[in-house]
């Protein structure tokens, strides 16, 4: 499956407002490959070491952007969607957004995962009825990186863990299929929560790494033949010893949904 990278383009202050654009590619071949005393001073040493201690307000623009340069967040560029039921006027669709992370150095500290669906011909709004995962899914179903989910008649996610069809009120649409949510451990999630065309998750935790799965169920008029999003991350980085760095990403556009 392609995908599409979400590189590192902006830099942000404690505030997460814009602080500094980098260009991860201009004299990159300029930039030195270790920090030396040659060329960078530094504000202090640690233990008897001597190693440099970077501050805050002293890590110069090249330095920034070697560090940030180690990560990559791929999304794949179209997501796996299906019909799950259609009336008159709309159709519902599940659909599964993959992420690949890539880590050489330091870790991810937190990410933000956004999603808007673009305007379209038709007068009412696409909607994203629920998302998954999200914090109101036990732990228990999380840990080892898949969850049976069904998808009730309001198009809400419910965690199935054995075939529970008989046991389920007759209101309920059974409709269990496995869920990647990926390599996570002991990562707290937030979702900003259903009916609304922006849907956003937010990960903190010592194991935001590797491949990462999320889900939507989508309300959208009937008329409506295909789906497109922008998507964005935000994420703070940190490299090693140095002080995290908040950084986003431009927005890409990817295919949800076509006909």
């Amino acid at each position: 499956m392609k995908s599409t990278l979400l590189e590192p383009t902006y830099i942000f202050d404690n505030e997460y407002q814009l602080n500094q654009t980098i260009n991860l590619t201009d004299n990159y071949e300029q930039i030195p490959n270790d920090i030396t005393e040659n060329n960078q001073d530094f504000s202090g040493r640690i233990g008897h070491y001597w190693y440099k201690k970077k501050l805050d307000d002293n890590l110069e623009p090249w330095e920034i952007i070697r560090l940030i340069k180690q990560t990559r967040i791929e999304i794949a560029e179209y997501a796996e969607s299906t019909i799950i039921g259609s009336d008159h006027k709309y159709d519902k669709i599940k659909a599964e957004l993959g992420m690949n992370i890539i880590i050489p150095k330091g870790k991810i500290e937190q990410l933000r995962f956004e999603v808007s669906f673009k305007e379209n011909s038709s007068d009412e709004a696409i909607i994203a009825v629920d998302g998954l995962p999200s914090d109101l899914f036990d732990e228990k179903y999380l840990v080892k990186g898949k969850v049976n989910v069904a998808v009730d008649k309001l198009l809400k996610f419910i965690p199935v863990n054995l075939n529970v069809s008989n046991l389920l009120p007759a209101e309920i649409e059974l409709e269990p299929w496995e869920f990647n949510l990926g390599r996570m451990r002991n990562v707290k999630i937030d979702f900003s929560g259903g009916l609304t065309s922006q849907p956003a998750w937010f990960f903190q935790g010592n194991g935001i790494k590797n491949d990462v799965r999320v889900a939507l169920t989508i309300k959208k008029p009937k008329n409506l033949d295909k789906i497109t999003a922008d998507v964005r991350a935000a994420w703070v980085y940190k490299p090693g010893l140095f002080s995290s760095q908040k950084v986003g990403s431009d927005v890409k556009n990817i295919l949800i949904y076509e006909k």
